[in-house]
């Protein structure tokens, strides 16, 4: 086996790392195959930052919210891809002193 050949199989084992990147600049950085489930990346994350309440992120891909249960192939991730992450807000309620 040629060492082009050997190079080419290692870059289609499967494997991505995934660029995670809340709104206070905190990046963490994971591995994951393209058909695992995209909730071990979101465990990860609020394993890295404990200062985030479980739970209380939205996790977007491109713009469309990420779900747990999906991988990074139904949302066509490659390599290097960056996955934002907003925290809850409170708040928002409709104004009342007409």
């Amino acid at each position: 086996m040629s060492d082009r050949q050997r190079v080419k199989e290692e870059a289609d084992d499967g494997f991505i790392t995934i660029k995670v990147q809340d709104t206070h600049r905190f990046k963490v950085s994971y591995t994951m195959r393209k058909t695992d489930k995209l909730q071990n990346l979101i465990d990860f994350y609020y394993a890295r930052v404990p200062s985030v309440t479980r739970g209380s992120g939205r996790f977007l891909v491109d713009g469309a919210r990420m779900q747990g249960w999906k991988t990074p192939a139904d949302f066509n991730m490659e390599d290097g891809d960056e996955v934002d992450v907003f925290t809850d807000l409170i708040g928002g309620g409709r104004r009342t002193d007409y």
